[in-house]
């Protein structure tokens, strides 16, 4: 630029069009006053206030003129390009290269306008790359026709938060960044500026700077820094209520506050430059004057204007043809014309679709009644233009959190000011309209409050409920309400101050009239337009509502708060407390240290003052903590305190002692007259003079005793049955089988060597080894003993079944130790993997969190000890049932002298006995070593000696009975001993029984001769059908009542008892058992 340059700046906020895309029917008929207004009228005043010798001194003026982008209204919503009808109008059709807007627009994506010859200008705001906004948006505006720079601030959201170093930090960056450009350019040379040629168009204008809020505050702050600057900036100029005539500071830059949100007006500033020091450019002079698009003059109405008009007037068309339907709807009357304002009297359609729409997931949401019009609509199709006819404003969604308190100040707010009439008035827009709630009130009442009742709905009991005072609510309104409708915004925000209310906060995403379209569109229904009684005037009760309370109302534990006029219960200190509840002390000869330390916080939003209450007399405050001892402590939100104290030991008694050190905690500050409860915490002291390890100790030698009772009565019982094996007593009962019994009794009870070591005689690892020989000894001598017992009653059954059947059977000893070796072995190998894979380990374990109290006991690492034992007691228990059912199926084989069945039935239910109390005992002794080693000794001990003396016992006693001859009058004497049915049959059983016992001495004597396998020798057919009657011989005597059940038995006492007779081909063959 030359020397001196003029630059016009114009501003306004207009709109694209003048108004409603209905009005300015006729363009060229310039008394239309409808015409006036938008960028046609700015574009004509412009043409007419620059360009060409503005002072007469030669000096050529430039203008600037960037437009605010049109985005809601219901122009560019229905025009067929949307938002791209910006670009038609501003950039093709006028020539203006760029524009601004709010950083919120740059959430969405528009792909119409992002274009590089139509840029967006914004220089607080940084976008990600990967935003597809990120190549078309400028931080600084060039302008290549008048050599000016544009900055545009605008802090609202997403932009850093308002205030602070950040906002100022972008500031300062364009201002760095447009003297940086002129830097490298060399504007700031002398020679080559003043030179021929000097850089005219690399050289920049100090940026022009746009504060697009009404922050006064924030705007003082970036102007005194700018004013600070090395290189300040031209203009400074930002939007108040009120104008502020353009200055000029000491360093030459200008400032001004104008009313730029008013669509109506445009501001001319003409700006002066000249050429200070260091080449840089200053504001010699600035001069203000505004305009009033509504009211352009008749002389700006030329033929390019009336052109303007026209295309504007054929999109406009182009958007009344295309107005959208989003939905249908009752009948919509007609809400404002003239003066007529129907939502200022009472609850109004209109009203209710717009709350309808906005209140989405809210409790409630309300609007206010002045800023809903239009003439309303017939019942069918609602379009976009409907919506936009009913507010044509731009408005977005503020939701919050507010408590029953707050809702009742806000609806007494707005009853108490509204008129109630349907004809305009200053104060009737405050009536508010509502979804969510009803309200009713009584206009009659002229001074307090009018609200009668407040009734919200409630979604789950799906009805409508009184208004809950301390419940909170999530509200819905518009951002008019939250930000700018006299004193609602503190109703909506600044006011809000209970504990999780929560302010008003806006949601740009959407404007309202959107909203309302996407409400419509997914209702899948036709609105209902009648009335519901929202608002209902009562005059017949004038008892209003009592939600006012004051500081004489306040119950005891409540205090005044006098902000929101309640009495709100006082806080309870619970977050004033010690780190630690309870301290532990375990004390024994050898402790050294008896000092303890606890922090107290307060995490409170306020201070407490703390002042000791109860101390135990052992509990000794060291000198660190002596302040609380010497009088109140004040404790400060947010901070803590170390108490640090010792036990004196000197006056306490041996066991446990238990004591509270207590506090009180005063309020105050904003909590008047509020006490908390105490705060404490409690110290327990045990005093041990020795550990009690809980060991076998003194119990060890009965255990001892009664293994050596077991062994030595296994040992006894092994020698008898070696020395008597030739008796016929044992050897019907098979003395090797016997032998085997004592040896695994013996076995099972070495079981108690392992049982009685623990850590009082041995090391863990002994220990370890003594827990898995335990399991070791106790299988291997149960298997020896009942696999045994099990081959023994098998054989048994065997040869009495043959015997039964008249036939002959062997039946060797080596097919029943078979039997016993499986046994054996798979007992074998499943301790083996337990041992190697998950063995018994010693440990010891404290009781009760008592460190003087602990009991050693034996426990697997893993779970593999479960399944193992599981298979070895029912490989075990298999063989007992099994052992059990053979006895039971040879009971009445033969004669009970010699068949063991009848002992090992009460050899079984004994050990069962002993199993069903021991079991239990155990597991309710597993922490009192001496019970549980004294009930697994005796279990072990029981089923030892049980099993020896009931298999052992009854063949020593029939043993010590003399032995009768077979010719002996036994039978005889015990057959007469019974009551005969006659003296014939009688007599005739005794006959045959002798001629039996005269056939079996025969056969006796045949057996000496010959070996066991050999036949006796021929008998005649008699004593064949003799032998044969056996059986009707038995049956004869039981029908007799003979106390003899087997005629058989009366030979028992022979030398050798025949337990198998057999006749097959007039031979016999007589085996021993």
């Amino acid at each position: 630029m030359n020397p001196t340059a003029v630059l016009d700046l114009f501003i306004s906020s207009a709109g694209l069009l003048w108004g409603n895309p209905r009005d300015c029917l006729d363009p060229t008929n310039t008394n239309d006053r409808t015409c006036n207004g938008g960028l046609a009228s700015v574009a004509s005043i412009i043409r007419n206030r620059s360009g060409g010798d503005a002072d007469g001194t030669g000096t050529t003026t430039q203008h600037l003129f960037i437009p605010k982008l049109d985005r809601q209204n219901i122009f560019v919503q229905s025009h067929p390009s949307g938002i791209g009808v910006n670009k038609l109008i501003s950039h093709d059709h006028f020539g203006w290269n760029a524009y601004t807007a709010p950083p919120y627009f740059f959430v969405r994506d528009f792909p119409e306008l992002q274009t590089r010859d139509f840029r967006a200008v914004l220089s607080n705001l940084d976008l990600q790359r990967s935003s597809p906004w990120e190549p078309f948006l400028e931080s600084v505006y060039f302008d290549l026709d008048t050599g000016a720079t544009f900055v545009h601030l605008n802090p609202s959201p997403p932009a850093p938060a308002r205030g602070g170093p950040y906002f100022v930090e972008y500031f300062l960056r364009a201002l760095d960044y447009v003297a940086k450009v002129n830097q490298l350019s060399g504007c700031y040379d002398d020679e080559k500026v003043n030179g021929e040629g000097a850089c005219r168009t690399h050289c920049w204008l100090p940026p022009i700077i746009y504060f697009n809020d009404f922050d006064e505050q924030l705007f003082n702050e970036l102007l005194q820094v700018g004013l600070k600057h090395e290189h300040p900036p031209l203009l400074i100029y930002g939007l108040t209520g009120e104008i502020l005539a353009p200055r000029i500071a000491e360093n030459k830059t200008a400032f001004v506050t104008i009313p730029v949100n008013r669509d109506e007006l445009l501001s001319h500033l003409r700006i002066e430059v000249d050429q200070g020091q260091k080449n840089e450019r200053i504001v010699s002079s600035v001069n203000l004057t505004r305009f009033n698009l509504e009211e352009l003059p008749e002389e700006f109405k030329d033929a390019e204007y009336i052109e303007d008009l026209q295309y504007l007037r054929s999109l406009a068309d182009k958007a009344i043809v295309n107005d959208p339907v989003v939905g249908t709807s009752g009948f919509m009357p007609l809400t404002r014309t003239g003066d007529w304002r129907k939502c200022m009297g009472g609850e109004c359609p209109i009203g209710n679709l717009f709350t309808d729409a906005i209140r989405g997931d809210a409790d409630f949401a309300v609007v206010n009644s002045g800023g809903l019009r239009g003439p309303g609509w017939p019942a069918g199709n609602i379009t976009v233009g409907n919506i936009w006819s009913a507010l044509p404003f731009l408005n977005h969604r503020c939701t919050g959190v507010m408590s029953g308190v707050s809702v009742f100040r806000l609806l007494n707010h707005s009853t108490a000011l509204a008129t109630y009439e349907s004809t305009y008035t200053a104060l009737g827009d405050r009536l508010l309209q509502m979804s969510g709630m009803k309200m009713s009130y009584n206009t009659l009442i002229v001074n307090g409050t009018r609200l009668i009742s407040v009734e919200m709905w409630d979604n789950e009991a799906n009805e409508y409920l009184p208004l809950e005072r301390l419940k909170l609510y999530k509200f819905a309104t518009t951002s008019w309400m939250c930000n700018h409708f006299d004193q609602f915004p503190s109703l909506f925000g600044s006011d809000l101050q209970m504990e999780e209310e929560i302010p008003g906060s806006l949601d740009y995403s959407k404007s309202i009239n959107e909203i309302v379209a996407d409400y419509l569109t997914t209702l899948g229904s036709t609105y209902d337009t009648t009335p519901r009684g929202s608002h209902m005037n009562d005059t017949q009760v004038f008892e209003p509502m009592k939600f006012i309370q004051n500081e004489e109302s306040c119950l005891i534990d409540y205090y005044w708060q006098r902000k929101k006029l309640s009495c709100l219960p006082c806080p309870s200190g619970k977050n004033v407390k010690f780190s630690d509840e309870l301290i532990s002390f375990f004390i024994t000869p050898d402790s050294r240290d008896f000092g303890g330390r606890n922090i107290l916080y307060n995490r409170e939003l306020f201070n407490v003052t703390l002042a000791s209450k109860s101390i135990p007399s052992w509990v000794v405050f060291r000198q660190s903590s002596n302040d609380l001892m010497g009088g109140p402590t004040i404790l400060q939100h947010g901070e803590s305190i170390a108490i640090e104290f010792d036990i004196d030991v000197s006056i306490l008694t041996e066991g446990t002692t238990q004591g509270t050190v207590s506090f009180e905690t005063f309020i105050g500050g904003d909590y008047p007259g509020c006490l908390t409860d105490f705060v404490n915490f409690d110290s327990l002291v045990e005093l041990r003079s020795e550990e009690n390890l809980n060991q076998i100790g003194v119990i060890r030698p009965a255990g001892w005793s009664l293994m050596a009772l077991a062994v030595g009565l296994a040992g006894f019982f092994f020698a008898w049955t070696y020395k008597h094996r030739q008796h016929r007593v044992l050897k019907a009962s098979q003395p090797m089988f016997m032998q085997l019994i004592c040896i695994g009794t013996f076995i099972m009870a070495l079981s108690i060597i392992p049982l009685s070591i623990d850590d009082s005689i041995a090391s863990p690892e002994v220990c370890s080894k003594a827990c898995m020989a335990v399991p070791w000894l106790v299988c291997s001598g149960f298997a020896i003993t009942f696999s045994t017992l099990l081959a023994k009653l098998w054989r048994v059954h065997k040869v009495m079944s043959a015997a039964q059947n008249f036939r002959r059977i062997v039946v060797h000893q080596d097919n029943a130790l078979k039997s016993i070796a499986i046994l054996l072995t798979l007992n074998f190998v499943l301790l083996l993997c337990w041992t190697l894979t998950d063995p018994y380990v010693w440990r010891r374990e404290i009781i009760d969190q008592d460190p003087t109290k602990s009991y050693g006991f034996c426990v697997s690492q893993g779970k593999t000890r479960v399944a193992i034992l599981t298979l070895l007691i029912l490989l075990n228990g298999s063989a007992i049932v099994l052992a059990c059912e053979r006895a039971y199926r040879a009971r009445n084989m033969g004669d009970d002298s010699y068949i063991e069945s009848r002992w090992v039935g009460v050899a079984c239910l004994s050990w069962l006995q002993v199993l069903i109390i021991g079991i239990p005992i155990i597991l309710l002794t597993r922490r009192q070593p001496v019970a549980a080693y004294f009930t697994r000794v005796a279990m072990v001990f029981l089923i030892c000696v049980s099993m020896l003396l009931f298999m052992f016992l009854p063949k020593m006693r029939l043993m010590s009975q003399p032995q009768e001859t077979p010719a002996s009058g036994v039978y005889q004497q015990r057959m007469t001993t019974n009551t005969s049915p006659s003296t014939e049959t009688e007599s005739r059983l005794t006959h045959r029984i002798n001629e039996l016992e005269k056939m079996l001495v025969e056969a006796r004597q045949g057996a000496t001769r010959s070996s066991d396998s050999q036949p006796c020798g021929p008998i005649d057919a008699s004593h064949s059908n003799e032998i044969g009657s056996k059986q009707q011989i038995s049956e004869l005597e039981k029908r007799l009542k003979l106390k003899e059940s087997n005629p058989i038995s009366a030979l028992s006492d022979s030398p050798l008892f025949f337990s198998c007779v057999s006749v097959s081909s007039m031979t016999c063959n007589i085996e021993q058992v």
